[in-house]
């Protein structure tokens, strides 16, 4: 008996031991989980969706470009939208009706049913089922305002401790409440209150049993019961729901009779009605709703919800006077091409080019219809050249290895052959390349040649880590199958992927404006509470990108673009400094332009709804609707006493040759087509600073039009200048136009001064000499023009 009884009890010690540890680990695990459990998140909620009212949005009524903050509340138009409804508001057949098919045991567990979660983790260990299940109404809230449906036993145990401390600090009936207030029912839509009135026009405790029993199935699989895609499932499931109604009590036999029988009917998503939130106001929710989300680590419904029924005072950074005019051109048809009858559309975007903040925003054309529509403001499209001043120019003047004057050759270059036949890449269109040509008019005629050069020299892996570190262009592609945008076409021309958004795109060009500085084009300013609390305070995201004279530069250069390159045309550069870039992606399926004034930046994008069709030539383009907007939004400014202009300070203003980049020469005045002399800016330790050498002095015949030879008459022979280019050899026949202006072979024909002239700017312009326009008017000295404001 002894020899027996010993492991007997050996086995219950063992027992009892692992009883133990397996208590103290699940003990220690969730102390260490309770820990790490912020309810603060959870109690927010609650407060909000009960119900303490619609949140009022403040925008800054300073008119012209000021920055001082003048708070108005936001006139809204359409009715008044609740978002919050208490159980009487709800109605009997929702309110008792997803009881008794989600949670039967609602009025009587703690928080969790302890059957069901035993059931449940039996299951999850052992493989049983792929569902989890066990969820209570209680939990349910939780995992909605969490956003986590992660399988496992960390997150479970997370969830039913929540719970528990919400049913210990609310009633069952605050819980119900605020469970049908948050819960997903398809179409971006949460909450029953904006489901009933989404599908069937009515209020929730207006609705008949079978469109309650509609809500209540929809819940359980948003998109496999939406009733527009999937009506003969979303039927389906509200019968099963009207029969466990039944059997509940909370319809009688005549009712669910009549149920049954009723065909399923939802109003059509264009006649919805709810009142409609501006375009700027619902950017602002959605950068709220993201920002509360990542404050309490909750949903982003959740935040949502807790922000629209809050009872909150929403500052925004909306100038009321840019978001009306915005809207009042937008929705009238007759500013836009007849081409918007056939789904062409339009967005805007303006931001404050002092402070960085969002001030008006347009997401299509016409009035608007709806909330959460689609904004081709926020959505991505491709930009095209757009992207060249923040992807090339900038960064390389700022990295000094280029500047204004740089000369690089428009020709292409590589040719690409195919069945025998070469190609050239890029191709310019027409297909005639210009040669020798400065960084100035590189980018002020959008040369893609040059680009593709400088992406080279750039590489495309560093543009891209700059525009996703820096810009936080956050749609770019790495890798994902066969698409990438660490190659040239998209870091060199703007053919990426899948895009960026005009917003993000407009706030990346508010570093030129900001003198080097990129601001985050927040919407709005603070969030208070009901009680008057500040909730969340905006701290604008700043970062200096490029020195303070790289973004002066860059002002200069785009003004060039606005001046006569390629958005030549607009005429609000006639009355205040006015610099920007065009951009089309490849098709045309994208026309965009960004471009900005002391007091504004503004970016338009110009498309076709389904992006399937090329925006041919219109009766009128997207860069004149652009003028009309600005002209109408610096009207006052305008009309001013002062106009601020674009700082220069601390640069350089220095004459070039316009085919070497550097300094002009005596050897450059001998050039047949006249005078290659310009002037631009620069800095300092990044300046011209050797006279020119693509000049060679020849010998040429004025009466054969060809270089001079030993027999040619000497009374015919003048001194010309031609250009030293020794580099250029294509696969196949293509025309630039200063070939005709290239001498190559050098050795035989070339003729050197004895002694080497000075620079040209040097010995050739009095001292005292005004150089410049307007502002930039500069007297000249040995030490050039130094810009001082």
């Amino acid at each position: 008996m002894k020899a027996k009884g010993k492991p007997v009890k050996i086995c219950a010690l063992i027992v009892f031991s692992s009883a133990v540890l397996v208590a103290l680990v699940f003990f220690l695990m969730v102390v260490f989980v309770y820990r790490g459990i912020d309810f603060e998140a959870d109690e927010q909620l609650f407060e909000s969706a009960r119900g303490f009212g619609s949140t009022t949005f403040y925008a800054n009524s300073a008119e012209g470009g000021s920055n001082k903050y003048e708070p108005v509340a936001i006139e809204i138009s359409g009715s008044i939208r609740k978002i919050c409804y208490s159980l009487d508001e709800i109605g009997p057949y929702l309110s008792r009706g997803f009881v008794a098919v989600e949670d039967k045991k609602f009025y009587q567990h703690s928080g969790f049913d302890s059957k069901r979660t035993i059931l449940a983790t039996v299951n999850y260990l052992f493989k049983k089922d792929k569902i989890f299940g066990a969820s209570t109404i209680t939990q349910q809230v939780i995992k909605n305002v969490s956003g986590d449906n992660q399988l496992s036993v960390k997150r479970k145990l997370e969830e039913i401790i929540r719970a528990i401390h919400i049913e210990r600090n609310y009633s069952k009936e605050e819980i119900l409440e605020v469970y049908l207030n948050i819960i997903p029912m398809s179409e971006n839509i949460y909450g029953v209150g904006a489901a009933s009135r989404a599908y069937f026009g009515k209020e929730p405790s207006d609705l008949s049993p079978a469109e309650a029993a509609t809500l209540i199935g929809i819940t359980n699989a948003p998109t496999a019961y939406n009733p527009y895609i999937n009506s003969d499932s979303c039927r389906r499931k509200r019968d099963i729901v009207l029969s466990v109604m039944y059997k509940d009590g909370i319809i009688n036999e005549k009712e669910y009779e009549e149920a049954i029988k009723e065909k399923l009917r939802v109003i059509s998503r264009d006649e919805r009605e709810d009142r409609l939130d501006s375009w700027f106001v619902e950017t602002a929710i959605e950068e709220i709703t993201n920002d509360l989300a990542k404050k309490y680590e909750i949903s982003s419904s959740a935040a949502r919800v807790m922000l629209l029924g809050g009872g909150y005072k929403v500052y925004t950074t909306m100038k009321t006077d840019v978001q009306k005019k915005l809207e009042s051109y937008f929705e009238d048809g007759n500013n836009f091409p007849s081409e918007i009858k056939e789904h062409l559309n339009y967005a805007m975007v303006v931001t404050d080019s002092e402070t960085g903040y969002l001030a008006g925003i347009i997401g299509r054309v016409g009035k608007k219809s709806g909330n959460r529509l689609l904004n081709h403001a926020s959505i991505p499209h491709i930009p095209g050249s757009t992207l060249k001043p923040i992807a090339l120019y900038a960064p390389l003047i700022d990295e000094g290895r280029i500047n204004w004057s740089s000369v690089f050759d428009d020709v292409p270059v590589e040719f690409i052959e195919s069945n025998g036949e070469f190609r050239e890449y890029p191709r310019n269109s027409p297909p005639i390349y210009d040669g020798l040509t400065t960084v100035k008019d590189a980018l002020r005629n959008s040369k893609n040649t040059i680009a593709v050069r400088l992406c080279k020299l750039r590489t495309p892996k560093a543009v891209f880590n700059s525009l996703k570190k820096d810009f936080g262009f956050d749609t770019l592609v790495e890798k994902e199958g066969g698409l990438t945008d660490i190659a040239i076409a998209p870091m060199a021309l703007g053919q990426l992927g899948r895009g960026v958004s005009l917003l993000k795109l407009t706030e990346g060009y508010g570093v030129f404006s900001g003198d080097g500085v990129w601001r985050e084009a927040c919407s709005y300013l603070r969030l208070v509470d009901y009680n008057g609390r500040v909730v969340i305070e905006k701290e604008q995201t700043q970062k200096r990108i490029y020195k303070s004279t790289t973004a002066r530069i860059m002002n200069q250069l785009m003004m060039t673009v606005t001046e006569d390159g390629t958005a030549g045309k607009i005429k609000i550069k006639e009355y205040i400094n006015t610099a920007g870039k065009t951009g089309t992606s490849g098709g045309s399926k994208d026309k965009c332009f960004v471009g900005y004034t002391p007091y504004y930046t503004a970016g338009i994008w110009c498309g076709y709804d389904g992006g399937d069709r090329a925006v041919a030539s219109l009766s009128k383009s997207h860069l004149e609707i652009w003028d009309e907007v600005m002209m109408s939004v610096h009207k006052d400014i305008i009309s001013g006493n002062y106009i601020k202009e674009f700082s220069t300070d601390g640069l350089y203003y220095l004459p070039y040759c316009m085919d070497s980049g550097e300094l002009y020469s005596d050897i450059c005045i001998y050039d047949p087509r006249g005078n290659r002399r310009e002037y631009g800016y620069f800095t300092a330790d990044n300046m011209p600073s050797e006279a020119c050498h693509r000049h060679i002095l020849c010998k040429y015949d004025g009466e054969t039009k060809a270089i001079a030879c030993d027999k040619c008459p000497k009374e015919n022979i003048v001194t010309v200048a031609l250009l030293n280019i020794n580099d250029r050899s294509f696969p196949k026949e293509i025309t630039v136009t200063d070939a005709e202006f290239v001498y190559r072979n050098i050795d035989r024909y070339t003729e050197r001064p004895v002694e080497y002239s000075l620079p040209y700017f040097q010995n050739s312009i009095p001292e005292g000499t005004y150089v410049g326009k307007g502002k930039n008017k500069k007297q000249f000295n040995s030490n050039c023009y130094l810009h001082d404001d």
